[in-house]
């Protein structure tokens, strides 16, 4: 039973409030939400009374995991708290679960079961990335980072189940995860981005390359730059907006990955000619194209017409850019990322400087990813200390 009332806040504002009920373990409970208008709240009122008449919410005997995955996912939809792209991660690893025990009633799931889902994910979960003649793939391993998502985003669904009074404890927090491996990010050598350079193929790939290395943004910042993003007379650039990939499809989000994502940063002269030459080519081709070129905002790196790169795009670009250089295990587009990083903390650039250019949350992420022990600091270091040493 649902129904839509009135209410007027204290600064006078009028609200309209959709109110439900859902049966749990407890017993009936009430669910609101606020809207702007009233039609939009009898809207929303209307669909969960359906929701819950045809879902069972609060009877665990009408659900089994395939059927909590789909309504969570939708839970996670209608409350717009997760972007597109997290949504899209969190369906594609739950995809995986339901494959395997989907089946399985809720009022049945184990700890065991998911230990069980892990060890068949770690041996058997992922697909060779050449198919056979058939167009099959043979399955091998899941990566144990693949497997560890997996697990989180699985007791984070569970968790919202036992809330919703779908189970009565989290059997996600008895299982195992497989704990992943610590890699160091692998950047780019001094020699292999000159290489990489020299086989960029055309100037708006040198443009990419170089505003890669030189201010170490996010693929999604570098195909959020617009016109209003950047002031080559001041020489900088500002993130304000991003291009992210969801179901294979470039889409833009007006506000960056988080708030230390937007930012300010200094360009040299160097790139700021590149740069230069690159806004140039677009307005150029802007003019030519007419009246159906997207203006919008006009960002620097896009189609012909003007439109979003989708983010794949550019990493088939890159990674074509890497085997004409004759380069393996390193990440297209997020290696020269890493190499901005890692070049800037070799060379004496403070780290507090370094992390607010790459956008991190905190110094300490950067000091926990891209600080190690290297040998030539290590001898360097040792020749410092042993310089306070009396004959």
């Amino acid at each position: 039973m649902s129904s839509v009332r009135k209410s007027v806040t204290k600064a006078g504002v009028t609200r309209w409030q959709a109110v439900w009920s859902e049966t749990g373990q407890e017993g009936p409970r009430r669910r609101t939400r606020n809207f702007d208008s009233k039609a939009l709240a009898m809207e929303h009122a209307a669909r969960m009374a359906i929701e819950i008449e045809n879902k069972g919410i609060g009877d665990p005997a009408k659900h089994n995991l395939e059927r909590l995955i789909t309504r969570w996912l939708s839970f996670l939809e209608e409350r717009g708290n997760h972007a597109p792209t997290t949504r899209e991660a969190y369906g594609a690893h739950l995809a995986r679960a339901r494959k395997l025990i989907g089946h399985v009633a809720l009022r049945d799931l184990t700890a065991a079961h998911l230990d069980n889902l892990y060890s068949e994910l770690l041996n058997h979960g992922g697909v060779a990335k050449k198919a056979k003649a058939d167009g099959s793939r043979d399955p091998q391993p899941l990566a144990a980072r693949s497997v560890w998502h997996v697990h989180r985003v699985m007791n984070n669904m569970l968790n919202q189940a036992r809330k919703w009074g779908l189970i009565a404890e989290n059997p996600a927090r008895d299982a195992t995860a497989p704990k992943p491996a610590k890699t160091p990010p692998k950047a780019f050598t001094s020699d292999e981005v000159a290489r990489l350079l020299d086989a960029a193929g055309n100037r708006e790939n040198l443009v990419v390359l170089s505003t890669l290395l030189v201010t170490g943004i996010r693929r999604s910042e570098l195909l959020g730059l617009a016109m209003d993003a950047i002031d080559l007379d001041a020489g900088t650039l500002h993130i304000k907006r991003v291009v992210v990939a969801v179901k294979n499809a470039p889409l833009l989000r007006d506000t960056p990955k988080s708030a230390s994502s937007a930012r300010t940063i200094s360009v040299p002269p160097a790139l700021v000619a590149l740069l230069r030459e690159q806004k140039a080519k677009v307005l150029e081709t802007a003019l030519a194209w007419g009246k159906g070129y997207r203006r919008e905002p006009m960002f620097l790196f896009c189609r012909p017409d003007g439109e979003m790169l989708c983010p794949m795009t550019v990493t088939i670009r890159l990674s074509e850019i890497m085997r004409r250089a004759g380069i393996k295990g390193r990440q297209p587009t997020h290696g020269w990322r890493h190499t901005c990083a890692t070049l800037m903390l070799d060379g004496g650039i403070n780290l507090k400087t370094a992390s607010a250019r790459l956008g991190h949350a905190d110094a300490a992420f950067t000091l926990r990813t891209y600080v190690h022990a290297v040998d030539a600091r290590d001898v360097t270091a040792g020749e410092h200390l042993a310089a306070l040493l009396k004959p």
